[in-house]
């Protein structure tokens, strides 16, 4: 008997020293996105596919922005909150009330749509509905191809693409459905022209004949995009938060500067990893930032499309979407340098009372 009580002292001992040893932070793996910006491949016989052997373009919901002059979206949803440069040459529209959704406007035309929000119609889907009900009723694909005049693209899917990020094809049309495979969900539906998915190019890509070309933004552009990135992270992170029934967080100043700061000091370096070679952990980069917290968690991605793309990724990894999904934490700070994502959240120390 003495023996076991000795062995149960030693555990709860053991398992105290893990619990006051941890410090609360929690740092993940960076997370680079499966294809690589300007990978197109060209070569590829091909098969110029028919508009006839497409499904036809959903009749109703945001998909039937696609397509029609920005000013009839204004006519019916009023003026965005704000306008984002992105880095493709388009503006994201963003409207933040509900239900919240964002729509790329290129030369007054919007190029793509896209929501995650539960109360947005993106018939014929459901934000929201099970995964299972989607592979039941949709034809999925592994290669689809589409024909810009003479020229000839072909999308990959992968197999997580197929899993969480499957592509459907409708008459000059596409959807991006966004799973969330722990939840088994639709999580978020982008509907986007043909053209617009060739220049982005978040799948595969083999192309016959041209590629299209993708200018570059001047340094003073890609400023501007890199700061509406982070608008965009801060308010896809929150819908997602808001869809699982957990608070949204708010945007620290000072927390935004430590992840703006180290997606630079990445991009720069060439390095991609949660230690700096000059201010170490997140822990001490939080030090360093006069930032006390009681928890705190950090997800790094690159090479993504764009903020749409990363998050969904964060969510479905394990360890990103723990960081990603946490109830405990209340602020947030993303920072985005080029094609370097980092997203800080924390759970702030009790303040003393006045």
């Amino acid at each position: 008997m003495k023996r076991i009580w000795k062995v149960a002292l030693l555990l709860v001992v053991v398992l105290a020293f893990f619990y006051f040893w941890d410090d609360g932070i929690r740092e993940n793996d960076p997370l680079e996105s499966p294809v690589k910006p300007g990978t197109a491949i060209s070569g590829g016989e091909g098969s110029q596919q028919q508009a006839g052997n497409m499904a036809p373009r959903p009749v109703r919901g945001i998909s039937t922005w696609v397509g029609q002059p920005a000013s009839k979206l204004t006519d019916k949803m009023g003026n965005p909150d704000r306008k984002d440069l992105s880095a493709y040459g388009f503006e994201w529209w963003i409207y933040n009330t509900k239900p919240m959704i964002m729509a790329g406007v290129a030369e007054g035309t919007v190029n793509q749509i896209y929501s995650g929000d539960r109360e947005a119609d993106v018939y014929p889907y459901v934000n929201g509905q099970s995964s299972e009900d989607i592979y039941r009723s949709s034809l999925i694909e592994s290669e689809l191809e589409v024909g810009v005049g003479e020229n000839q693209y072909t999308f990959v899917l992968n197999g997580e693409d197929v899993k969480n990020k499957m592509l459907i094809q409708y008459d000059g049309l596409f959807a991006q459905l966004y799973i969330d495979e722990t939840g088994e969900e639709l999580e978020g539906v982008r509907f986007i022209d043909p053209m617009t998915l060739v220049k982005q190019q978040p799948y595969d890509l083999f192309y016959k004949g041209e590629m299209v070309d993708v200018k570059k933004p001047s340094s003073d552009d890609q400023f501007a995009v890199d700061r509406a990135l982070e608008r965009q992270i801060l308010d896809i992170t929150n819908l997602y938060r808001t869809n699982h029934e957990l608070g949204r967080l708010k945007r620290d100043y000072r927390l935004q500067v430590v992840a703006r700061e180290h997606s630079k000091e990445m991009a720069l370096q060439n390095y991609f990893s949660q230690d700096s070679p000059t201010s170490g952990s997140l822990s001490n980069r939080l030090e360093l930032a006069g930032i006390t917290v009681k928890k705190a968690g950090e997800n790094i991605a690159l090479n993504y499309t764009d903020a749409i793309e990363a998050v969904h990724g964060w969510l479905n990894s394990p360890a990103h979407r723990e960081v990603l999904l946490d109830r405990d934490f209340s602020h947030i700070g993303t920072g985005v340098y080029g094609n370097y994502y980092t997203q800080n959240l924390i759970q702030e120390t009790e303040k003393p009372a006045p």
